[in-house]
């Protein structure tokens, strides 16, 4: 039966001529039968054939009967609609071309934010269950997300039943090297077993094993996809190569989906984190620099395992009392949602506002579609007339919007595909997962589904108003044009007030995104970044085993520096203010004031600088002296502080001369004098206050500190304006001191600044976009409506005119219509950007989300436009002569 029945349609469409020709052959001799029988009725034979042919009808009807039950009737339609509809698209060449272009603008920029968001936030992770792995924090009373000691992260993981396993993950920030210069790159030492515990697999070779982790195990590294496909291009020999990290070899042993992503830490290389391997990092008081990730067992809840860990807490603040005082309780949160926490919002808006876009434009399109179905009536009440059922005429009108719809798709693919590397380049160079950026199925079944909704946003509208249209009017209007009636109007201006509402939208959000960005670019840094270069380096592990070997190198470089032209000061620091996902802090305490709990311990970010680091940053120095090159391990200890420490630590007295007690060693904590105070520092980013800032003199850095330092440390330089072709130099500088040392690019300060503001630039820019484009869609919707009703009121605007009213009346009729259309559609957009403001509140910096300047500006901006829209539609009334517009009636 189904093979009869595709067999039937094979025949229709591969071989219609025959199948058609066959087909008039048996009507016409069922007609030469009946004619034969009348003939035998005593009718001669042209008066026989005459009324054969009358009593069979037309041959069209028994023709289209045949095709149906031959099977393909409905594609057969499809077809002859789709070529009726490009015909008529094509008799309208300005609509189709504007049809297009909106479609394809709103489509590619829709299906463009949806391959990003798709491949940050919607794609799987590289991980097995990711609904079971946490992220876990230590919280302090000033810092609910801080970290783990090692021995904690050993007190947990054997301690613990309601985790399958835990791991420990810490930054790492070593050379590389091979064949080539060594170069700095970011990772992670991370428990050999955390990989079987995420269930990530590799893209190529082989993860950490157990086995790996062993103290004195063959030394072994995994690399990043990113890292194998810049310094290695993607080639698959890499597995087994021999590299130098951080002095030592080390085997490169696989490499890792591009999806692989940890929160706030970059993965470019992974090796074991060997917890045997340094014994100071066994102490109980040694320094806090692990995360853990865990995953749970079957059945246990995150509210089971959060009790837990924090009865393991309690019960270690016991046994070593003194030791984690400070810590008050455990943090608990999703992995994937920790990776994506800082970007989800300002994705999500973005991708909001495109849709919004291509709403809008759809929206546009059906109020134009609108107009040209009323216009059409006359047309699709000769086609009823001629035996089109309304069925029919309404798959013509759809059939209309979907050759549309999918040009522009069409369109706005090949938009999005040729503009994916300027996209990539818009994007915030730490967005996680971004590596792994392509257009899959997912992103292509979005694009097909968004064409499908397009179309029928389009088009749906004309289709349902002609289901319900009487076209004898229309049969009856000699000629004359017609307005598809007052429900037609009304839908018409409906349609435009919901795009200026949408369009008004788009803008509020726009124009707070915009007064916050000003606000955050108008902070000050504490610091100036004008003329400033910075260089981070890696010193190599032999050679750099104590505080005076790298001293001895920093003057070595000092040196070499103060031969270089247009160099003014230069400096050293141990984390850069504004360096991405650097974070260094240490607690203190006054010892004539001891808090009242020993969790109250205050805290400080905690930097180590050589002597002209406040002069070349251009940090005022507040009162006190700098640093100078008696600072050293011969003197006693000094530090400058921040007005922070001054203004909530020594609000009695002046800081100065005073001494606190600093914990930044293994042992116990040190006495050190405070001889300087300078201003506050936004280390971290801009949004967030300046915390306080504790710094000390390279020379008098503990030892505990070397390998901290010498795994990261950055070059800052001062440079006149002048100064051009210093980068070179200044890495030769380096290079030539040590080319062991693995230096990073140089880097202008004033980049580091807008790096801190390159989310929030990103998210302006393209809702900024798609605000415009909304406005002009709008302000264009208005336009055609209006000049559309003065076309169709032709007649009536010349009867006023005979009649004696002045242009001026006439064009303040027009102008009150378009007010109308303009106060509904605001009243809509500020009562929808009202009740949605609250989902942007967290990308607000200084500005209230129902900032009232805001919207006043937006809505003005909506009105200017909308009335210049009014305007240019209104000048057709300018050239109405009332006697022809009689004449023609």
């Amino acid at each position: 039966m189904i093979t009869a029945y595709l067999r039937s349609i094979a025949k229709r469409f591969l071989r219609r001529g025959q199948t058609d020709r066959e087909t008039q052959e048996e009507l016409e001799s069922h007609v030469q039968l009946r004619a034969d029988a009348l003939e035998r009725d005593g009718l001669d034979r042209p008066e026989a054939e005459r009324r054969a042919r009358i009593e069979f009808g037309g041959h069209s009807r028994f023709k289209e009967e045949c095709r149906e039950a031959m099977g393909g009737n409905a594609i057969d339609q499809a077809i002859q609609d789709v070529r009726f509809s490009l015909r008529a698209l094509r008799k309208s060449p300005g609509f189709s071309l504007v049809a297009v272009i909106t479609l394809a603008l709103g489509i590619g920029a829709t299906v463009a934010t949806f391959s990003v968001v798709n491949t940050v936030l919607l794609r799987p992770f590289a991980f097995s269950h990711p609904e079971k792995l946490l992220w876990i924090y230590s919280q302090r009373s000033d810092n609910p997300r801080t970290n783990f000691s090692l021995p904690e992260y050993c007190d947990y993981r054997d301690q613990t039943t309601s985790f399958e396993s835990l791991a420990g993950v810490a930054s790492f920030n070593p050379s590389f090297a091979d064949s080539g210069p060594p170069e700095r790159v970011q990772g992670v030492r991370m428990s050999a077993s955390a990989f079987s515990m995420l269930g990530v697999r590799p893209f190529l070779g082989r993860t950490l094993i157990a086995e790996d982790d062993r103290n004195g195990a063959r030394g072994v590294a995994v690399i990043s996809y990113g890292l194998w496909s810049r310094r290695y291009a993607r080639d698959p020999a890499v597995i087994g190569r021999a590299v130098n990290v951080n002095g030592e070899t080390r085997e490169i042993v696989g490499v890792l989906p591009a999806s692989f992503a940890l929160p706030n830490l970059d993965t470019e290389i992974v090796v074991p984190l060997q917890p045997d391997s340094d014994p100071r990092r066994n102490l109980r008081n040694s320094v806090n620099f692990l995360r853990m990730v865990g995953r749970l067992k079957p059945n246990v809840t995150r509210q089971l395992a959060h009790a837990e860990l924090e009865a393991i807490r309690q019960n270690l603040q016991r046994q070593y009392a003194g030791i984690y005082t400070g810590k008050i309780g455990i943090t608990l949160v999703p992995l994937t949602e920790e990776i994506v926490a800082n970007i989800r919002s300002v994705l999500l808006t973005i991708f909001c506002a495109a849709g919004a876009v291509l709403l809008v434009g759809c929206v546009n399109l059906a109020g134009i579609s609108l107009s040209r179905a009323a216009a059409r009536q006359r047309e699709l009440a000769v086609r009823t007339a001629l035996g089109a059922t309304r069925g029919q005429l309404t798959r013509l009108l759809l059939t209309e919007s979907f050759v549309l719809a999918l040009a522009g798709g069409s369109l706005g693919m090949l938009l999005e595909v040729w503009g994916q590397r300027t996209l990539l380049r818009l994007v915030p160079a730490d967005l996680p997962r971004i590596e792994s950026f392509s257009i899959d199925w997912t992103v292509l079944v979005f694009a097909g589904a968004l064409i499908f909704v397009a179309a029928l946003a389009c088009g749906l509208a004309p289709a349902w108003l002609l289901s319900r249209s009487d076209f004898r009017d229309a049969l009856v209007s000699s000629g004359r044009s017609s307005t598809g009636g007052w429900f037609q109007s009304r839908l018409r201006a409906w349609l435009v007030s919901g795009q200026m509402a949408l369009a008004l939208v788009l803008l509020a959000n726009a124009g707070l995104l915009l007064r916050s960005f000003v606000r955050l670019s108008s902070e000050q840094p504490g610091f100036d970044p004008a003329g400033v270069q910075t260089i981070r380096f890696s010193l190599p592990q032999t050679g750099y085993d104590d505080v005076a070997t790298i001293v001895q190198f920093y003057d070595k470089l000092r040196s070499r520096a103060s031969a270089i032209n247009g160099i003014k000061s230069e400096a050293l620091i141990s984390i850069l203010p504004l360096a991405p996902k650097s974070i260094s802090f240490v607690h203190f305490t006054r010892p004539d004031r001891p808090p009242a709990r020993p969790e109250d311990t205050p805290s400080t970010n905690y930097r180590v600088v050589t002597p002209d680091y406040f002069r070349t940053m251009g940090i005022s120095l507040l009162e006190g002296r700098s640093f100078t090159e008696s600072d050293d391990a011969e003197h006693p200890p000094v530090a400058i502080v921040s007005s922070i420490v001054a203004k909530n630590h020594f609000p009695d007295r002046s800081p100065i001369g005073q001494r606190i007690l600093v914990d930044d060693t293994d042992g116990n904590p040190r006495q050190i004098e405070i001889v300087g105070i300078v201003g506050q520092v936004k280390q971290t980013n801009l949004e967030t206050p300046a915390k306080a800032d504790l710094y000390l003199p390279l020379r008098q850095m503990p030892k505990d500190g070397v390998p901290w330092l010498r795994n990261s440390a950055y070059w800052v330089v001062k440079t006149s304006s002048g100064a051009v072709g210093l980068e070179r130099l200044l890495r030769d500088a380096i290079q030539n001191v040590d080319p062991n040392v693995a230096v990073g690019a140089v880097r202008p300060m004033s980049e580091a600044v807008a790096a801190a503001l390159a989310a929030r630039r990103f998210s302006i820019l393209l809702i900024g976009s798609f605000a415009a484009a909304a406005l002009f869609l709008a302000a264009a919707g208005l336009y055609a409506v209006m000049a559309y009703g003065i076309q169709q009121r032709n007649r009536e605007i010349g009867v006023r005119l005979a009649l004696g009213a002045t242009r001026a009346t006439i064009l303040r009729m027009i102008f009150k219509e378009g007010a109308l259309l303009l106060a509904s559609g605001i009243t809509a957009g500020f009562i929808i950007a009202l009740a949605l403001a609250r989902l942007v509140a967290s990308q607000m910096y200084g500005v209230n989300e129902r900032d009232p300047f805001s919207f006043a500006v937006v809505g003005l901006i909506l009105s200017v436009v909308s009335f210049l829209a009014c305007a240019i539609a209104a000048r057709r009334t300018m050239n109405i002569d009332p006697i022809v517009s009689l004449r023609c009636e």
